[in-house]
């Protein structure tokens, strides 16, 4: 089985800033997506563009893939063979949260984007 926790560490501290800093869930998501999108573009050696990644946060499982990520074959032997399923996991978890609690405060959070 293959690792990819070395990319994970690597991107993870810039990851956790900037998801600590949204200032509200379109920010979140773009967080997410745009983070995904580096991860896989480092794993697979060729540009995954944040519109592949979708972000679900209401739903089970956090975040879908579109059908072109789905069918290219670096992507697939990748998730079948490696610790990247859980990796975006964790990264989806991170990002959930943070939505709840945005999610939670809206008053609070457009007073903050008012103010900047």
């Amino acid at each position: 089985m293959n690792s990819y926790t070395d990319v994970e560490k690597r991107l993870w501290p810039k990851y956790r800033e900037e998801i600590n800093h949204s200032r509200n869930t379109v920010e979140v998501e773009g967080v997410f997506t745009m983070m995904v999108a580096d991860l896989l573009t480092d794993i697979l050696g060729e540009k995954v563009y944040s519109e592949d990644i979708l972000f679900h946060p209401k739903e089970e499982c956090y975040y879908r893939f579109t059908e072109k990520l789905l069918k290219n074959e670096k992507f697939k032997a990748a998730f079948k063979t490696s610790d990247l399923g859980a990796i975006v996991d964790r990264f989806a978890h991170s990002a959930n949260s943070r939505y709840i609690h945005l999610s939670k405060l809206p008053e609070k959070t457009n007073s903050k984007i008012k103010r900047h």
